[in-house]
């Protein structure tokens, strides 16, 4: 427990609604004509929040003489007090006779000390009136003292919800300073990038020896791998930040057969690879079909990376209920167990993936496409075969 007094601001009074009623209920329980919240330190007294019917003319902000009031010595004993003619009934030590000069300018008064949790000393829960009050119930004290801790309360919540809100507005400008450094930062090395592979795919349209062609590809590749190195980490940007993909919905008709030009893509890139892609009639589906390229082009790609060298590659098409279901498998290693867990967690790669350049963002990233979608994706793998399963709600 400390025995500080609190150095932080109040609220404004009027963000504490319990105020005026426990004053109110104040004057009620004591008689008194005048009630008030005050923050008291040792040197001054500042009025907080008052309810006059005495027309003490004290408001919020007012400053009084702290020898006009018990309240310092409330902050000193941190005990309750009441003083004038009225007060003597009060026991256990809470009347406090006449001790210091100008005390007597108001005839009776109660005061009651405000303490947090923490024992930190906020101020005082005040009664005051300029004409003699009889207050002869000690539980008129109690009851006041329920009221302080109510008000204590009230300010350790208000001051936490204001803590809490305060993080937040902080972290989401940082969160959106993140991303706007990521954005421009992936902007500007697109820009150099770009160049680099309109400059190689200009000199494979000029060179003619076979040495000069594989330099060019080798560039090519590699700029293209960057370039998607770059998609990647803007895209994990912003799903760390809550905001998910932005997807573009429009109805495809036949998904299959529209990813038939993607699928080449790959089975160009990686002509040892033996790929076979076969499906059903297709239903209508609501998708951004770039983002649905990009999550088959990376599972297909995985299988190439990850499967049995020269092994088959198979993806499936079908409908089951209303999903529409694409599988990718793969012989090879199966997956241990103990990874199946991370496998869709941001930067996990697979033991045996130590010599690929990725980040290990890419299984991620599928995952993040296809709940975008409202869909799944899974994962099994057995010493024959690892499957991705990928499943999007149709149209009814």
């Amino acid at each position: 427990m400390s025995n500080a007094d609190y150095e932080g601001s109040l609220p404004p009074p009027a963000e504490m609604t319990v105020i005026p009623v426990i004053l109110r209920l104040v004057k009620e329980a004591t008689g008194l004509r005048f009630a008030a919240v005050a923050r008291v330190t040792a040197t001054r007294w500042v009025a907080y929040a008052v309810d006059d019917s005495a027309h003490l003319d004290i408001r919020p902000g007012d400053q009084r003489p702290l020898a006009q009031t018990l309240c310092n010595e409330v902050r000193q004993r941190r005990q309750s007090l009441a003083y004038g003619e009225g007060m003597h009934g009060l026991a256990d030590g809470r009347y406090e006779p006449e001790t210091q000069p100008g005390l007597e300018t108001f005839k009776s008064h109660i005061s009651v000390p405000i303490i947090t949790s923490a024992g930190v000393f906020v101020g005082t829960l005040c009664g005051l009136d300029p004409e003699p009050v009889a207050v002869e119930n000690a539980s008129v004290i109690d009851t006041l003292e329920l009221f302080a801790q109510l008000l204590a309360s009230h300010l350790e919540l208000h001051a936490r919800l204001h803590d809490s809100q305060s993080e937040l507005g902080a972290s989401e400008e940082t969160g959106r300073l993140r991303e706007q450094f990521v954005a421009v930062l992936g902007h500007d090395l697109r820009t150099p990038i770009s160049a680099v592979r309109m400059s190689a795919d200009l000199l494979d349209r000029q060179v003619t020896d076979k040495r000069s062609k594989t330099l060019v590809a080798a560039i090519q590749s590699s700029a293209k791998r960057m370039s998607a190195l770059i998609d990647d980490v803007l895209d994990f940007t912003r799903c760390r930040l809550g905001s998910r993909f932005v997807i573009n919905l429009n109805r495809v008709d036949n998904l299959f057969e529209a990813l038939i030009p993607v699928i080449a893509e790959i089975r160009h890139a990686h002509p040892l690879a033996d790929v076979s892609y076969h499906y059903t009639d297709a239903k209508p589906v609501q998708c951004d079909f770039g983002r649905i390229s990009q999550l088959v082009s990376n599972l297909l790609s995985n299988a190439v990376h990850h499967g049995a060298p020269g092994g088959p590659i198979s993806i499936d098409g079908r409908i089951e209920q209303d999903s529409l279901v694409l599988s990718f498998c793969n012989e090879g290693l199966p997956i241990h167990p103990d990874r199946m867990d991370l496998l869709f967690k941001p930067f996990t790669r697979a033991d045996n993936d130590r010599q690929n350049e990725g980040l290990g963002l890419g299984l991620y990233i599928c995952s993040q496409i296809a709940e975008s979608h409202g869909g799944q994706l899974q994962v099994t793998s057995s010493d024959l075969h690892t499957v991705f399963t990928v499943r999007l709600p149709v149209l009814r």
